[in-house]
């Protein structure tokens, strides 16, 4: 039977956290976009910039609404112990867990959330800011910014090519004194200079094409070595001269991240069965059930510990539950992920780590609670 109690513990706790969740939602969105912007090293139009907002709600969700139900019921509880009602509570009878038994339901219901925003949504939104990456290549190849400049365009990682474009001056669509290096994680696979050239960009194909090169060189190497692969290509001028670049291509990404829960399942039977050392596909289902738990459990041992704190600074009964809990669960998450990631452990094991532990503390805190060290 709901009593008053759990009605103003939910009525608390999902206010507070639906104010964070938006907080803290806008300020890594605000930060990621800087953070895109500074990886391309030049600003993209501002509609396409815009574009990435909602994609990085999706991605974000995950992580930052279980944070957020973490500190709202933190401060709900910490209050509540700070005001002595807590300890009024337990003066009229009632039990010392049941003030805390609505953070159960409430964190099924943050784990369900984010659990369709990392595996059913989120792959969606990373194949969505794979597109708009080609975007923002194809805003600066619209509009290059003036004077010398050194621009970067990072890959996806791996065997996908990477591109640094240099050039020391433009005049209209020529670029003066061109120089582009095409190279992944293995090592350079390209280079070519020219003294001058204009360059254009197929989205469906992912191709920079360069037009009129004048005094065009293109050295290609053995990224393993670091050695050139042939001669040169040396010319005093070529009219069209095509360089792949997969970043830009319109094929969707098959990183781990870009999958659903189901097809990350296979391909992580795929690599038990060849016996691989690197399970990205592992790594990444830990990760979406690591966030998952911290949905569920972190509210719960937030507030145990925040009620904890005798004290009437209810800094003091925040900071209790938030730090230990974020700082213990994280980066046992983040451990486990590394080692399903290199094969030391199984995934089964992984993602048990971080919740399993969480659920430790949970239990010894109760155990207090019920001993009366907790009112």
């Amino acid at each position: 039977m709901i009593s008053r109690v759990d009605v103003v513990v939910v009525r608390d706790v999902t206010l507070l956290t639906l104010i964070s969740v938006i907080g803290l939602t806008f300020l890594f969105t605000a930060l990621s976009l800087y953070q895109i912007v500074n990886r391309f090293e030049v600003t993209p139009h501002f509609n396409t910039l815009m574009s990435f907002a909602p994609s990085l709600w999706i991605s974000l969700l995950p992580m930052t609404l279980p944070m957020s139900a973490l500190f709202a019921a933190t401060l709900v509880f910490g209050r509540m112990r700070g005001e002595r009602e807590l300890l009024l509570l337990a003066a009229s009878g009632v039990a010392p867990w049941r003030p805390y038994v609505m953070l159960l339901p409430l964190g099924i219901v943050v784990a369900a959330i984010s659990w369709v925003g990392v595996s059913e949504l989120g792959p969606d939104a990373y194949a969505q800011r794979h597109s708009l990456q080609r975007q923002a290549l194809a805003d600066f190849i619209d509009a290059p910014p003036q004077g010398p400049r050194e621009l970067r365009f990072p890959g996806r990682g791996g065997p996908d090519a990477s591109i640094d474009i240099s050039y020391e001056s433009l005049r209209g669509r020529q670029y003066e004194g061109l120089k582009i290096l095409v190279y992944n994680d293995l090592g350079l696979l390209a280079s070519l200079s020219a003294r001058s050239a204009s360059i254009s960009y197929l989205r469906h194909s992912g191709t920079l094409v360069l037009s009129q090169c004048i005094e065009p060189r293109l050295v290609e190497f053995e990224p393993s070595s670091g050695r050139p692969a042939g001669a040169p290509l040396v010319a005093d001028r070529i009219n069209e001269l095509r360089v792949p670049f997969d970043f830009g291509s319109e094929e969707d990404p098959d990183a781990p991240k870009a999958m659903r829960t189901m097809a990350l399942l296979e391909d992580i039977r795929k690599d038990v069965v060849a016996d691989s050392k690197q399970r990205a596909a592992a790594a990444e289902l830990v990760r979406r059930t690591g966030l998952c738990g911290a949905g569920l459990l972190l509210p719960l041992l937030g507030a145990l510990l925040a009620s904890l704190v005798n004290h009437p600074n209810r800094l003091f009964a925040i900071g209790a539950g938030v730090i230990p809990s974020a700082l213990g669960y994280y980066p046992l998450m983040t451990m486990a992920t590394s080692l399903a990631e290199t094969a030391n452990l199984p995934p089964e094991v992984a993602m048990c780590l971080a919740p399993a532990a969480t659920l430790a503390a949970i239990l010894v805190v109760v155990g207090a609670l019920f001993r009366g060290r907790g009112v």
